[in-house]
């Protein structure tokens, strides 16, 4: 019989630095197709890159500490880092089976979002960067 994977059963392994309460995630695996389309064809034609990407974004709830820190990794105007922004990202789907996507990406851009009756989001939109592409394990046992 299957067993259906429910969200609340999800994970997201984030990196020093990026603190949150997660509670969502998505992402989208693409590759870009080309149209090779040529005269006196009817319809169109398409490749497909073998060079996969992966974009998405994780969200939750802001946390803080007294240590003062931003939970950005962001000091002053810069953000922290030397040029090599890539972080390590694990998604996991279904609490204890080992469903996993992992990577390295880069966090380009964070959004925060307030509102009056007290919520306080903050989403972390990604971009894979990895040349070796990302390492998925599918077990479902």
């Amino acid at each position: 019989m299957a067993t259906h994977l429910i969200g609340s059963d999800g994970s997201v392994t984030m990196p020093d630095g990026y603190r949150a309460a997660i509670n969502t995630f998505s992402c989208t695996l693409s590759r870009t197709s080309q149209i090779t389309t040529a005269f006196g064809d009817t319809s169109q034609r398409r490749r497909l890159s073998k060079v996969l990407d992966i974009t998405g974004s994780v969200g939750g709830t802001s946390i803080r500490d007294e240590t003062n820190a931003s939970p950005l990794g962001i000091a002053g105007h810069n953000i922290s880092g030397d040029g090599d922004d890539a972080v390590g990202l694990i998604l996991k789907w279904g609490g204890n089976t080992d469903c996993t996507l992992g990577f390295d990406a880069v966090i380009n851009s964070v959004a925060f979002a307030v509102t009056q009756d007290g919520e306080s989001a903050v989403t972390f939109n990604f971009e894979m960067s990895d040349a070796n592409g990302p390492d998925m394990a599918w077990d479902e046992s």
